[in-house]
């Protein structure tokens, strides 16, 4: 089956549809960044596409299994990948989170049992400026951050190998970060 690119109207949709079909004792949040966590809020061009939704976060952590079965159960319905909606990207990088993520979260919505947080404006660019993979680049360019956002990341760089990062990793991100262009 080709990949099936997401809109901000499919991925809502296929959240809805998500919170709908979860079977979990207590209300369940979820976290989600890069560029779904954008793309619902606003933050980038309702243009742009991705071909997944990434999980950084549940709480309560036991209950990403229902979800990943819900998330399947929608697939099956919609027609998408079936990993459409990973936790993968909280497994290997949760340490990436900036601190205080929780202050700045954004709601997108409540589902059923889902309630369904992403990442807020200066931690998505933190997110994007240390992936630095081509569409994060583009990502950063319509994001077009503010000085402030800048310094931000620079301070989150300086705390990142002590949270478990390769330093070869953040000595990129610096590269980028000092590459982009201030917005006016």
């Amino acid at each position: 089956m080709a990949r099936k690119s997401f809109s901000p109207t499919l991925l809502e949709e296929a959240l809805k549809a998500t919170g709908e079909a979860l079977e979990y004792l207590s209300d369940v949040e979820i976290l989600i960044v890069g560029g779904a966590a954008g793309m619902l809020t606003g933050l980038l061009p309702a243009a742009r596409t991705t071909f997944d939704c990434d999980v950084m976060v549940f709480v309560p952590a036991q209950a990403w299994h229902a979800v990943e079965v819900a998330g399947k159960r929608v697939a099956r319905a919609m027609g998408l990948a079936p990993t459409w909606l990973n936790g993968e990207a909280g497994e290997m990088f949760r340490y990436r989170l900036p601190g205080g993520w929780e202050d700045r979260r954004r709601v997108v919505g409540r589902f059923g049992k889902l309630n369904v947080f992403a990442v807020g404006r200066a931690d998505l660019i933190a997110m994007k400026i240390v992936a630095g993979r081509p569409q994060d680049r583009e990502d950063l360019a319509q994001l077009r951050p503010t000085a402030a956002e800048l310094e931000f990341v620079g301070a989150y760089l300086d705390g990142l190998v002590g949270r478990g990062a390769d330093a070869r990793l953040v000595e990129d991100a610096r590269v980028l970060l000092d590459s982009l262009e201030v917005r006016a």
